[in-house]
């Protein structure tokens, strides 16, 4: 009986080892997909005037569905974005966008912070939750003025975005630390855009977390 213990738990243990290699590899494989520049990139015949917030919120969402398995995110432009997001030009403050069976729930917010300091960490806190990005807005933001960007990372005090002006037409230079962009000082940014749910086949996605790339792996904790 005593052998036949010891092999099961083997055999769980090399299953937990094979889970953990998949769900590495997959990892590994989303993140080579989030560093290619044409997800960031924007054709100048999809774009309007003053489309900078809408065009970072597409990315953000080609992100999220990079992340989420959807084969489909390549297929989202601004101009099937935009009826959903904008009215007259104008983003909505929340809005839904469904794409190969995931629905994406747009929310708003608002920055409290009234330093540079006081924002970056607000950017950070905004990041850890959201890993797909947050589109971050200000009237006199940039260079240009009035201008949002995805913001997508901050690592030691740095941080770094997705600017559109970047990335469209012949440019596209992808990530950018923030000093590379047209953004200004960070504290300028008033406002930002981010994913409050995505729900798969009508669940909130933290109902279907057993069900994605980690479940063979969650499987082999829950028996053990």
């Amino acid at each position: 009986m005593e052998k036949k213990v010891v092999t099961i738990m083997i055999a769980f243990a090399l299953m937990f080892i094979s889970g953990a290699q998949n769900a590495q590899a997959v990892s590994a494989s989303i993140a080579e997909a989030l560093e290619d520049k044409h997800v960031y990139h924007t054709e100048e015949s999809d774009y309007e005037s003053g489309d900078c917030v809408l065009s970072a919120t597409r990315i953000m969402i080609r992100r999220a569905g990079i992340m989420n398995n959807d084969n489909e995110w390549k297929d989202l432009t601004n101009a099937k974005l935009r009826p959903k997001a904008t009215e007259d030009g104008l983003m909505h403050n929340s809005f839904s966008y469904t794409d190969d069976g995931i629905t994406y729930s747009i929310s708003t917010g608002t920055f409290e912070g009234e330093d540079s300091a006081a924002r970056i960490k607000e950017f950070e806190k905004l990041v850890r939750s959201h890993p797909e990005g947050v589109v971050v807005y200000g009237a006199d933001a940039a260079e240009t003025g009035t201008h949002g960007v995805l913001l997508v990372d901050v690592v030691d005090g740095v941080v770094y975005a997705s600017d559109t002006s970047n990335n469209m037409g012949d440019r596209n230079l992808g990530i950018q630390k923030w000093k590379d962009t047209t953004m200004l000082d960070p504290s300028l940014c008033t406002d930002y855009w981010y994913i409050s749910e995505i729900s798969i086949g009508g669940k909130p996605k933290a109902e279907q977390r057993e069900g994605s790339l980690f479940d063979p792996l969650m499987q082999v904790i829950k028996f053990a």
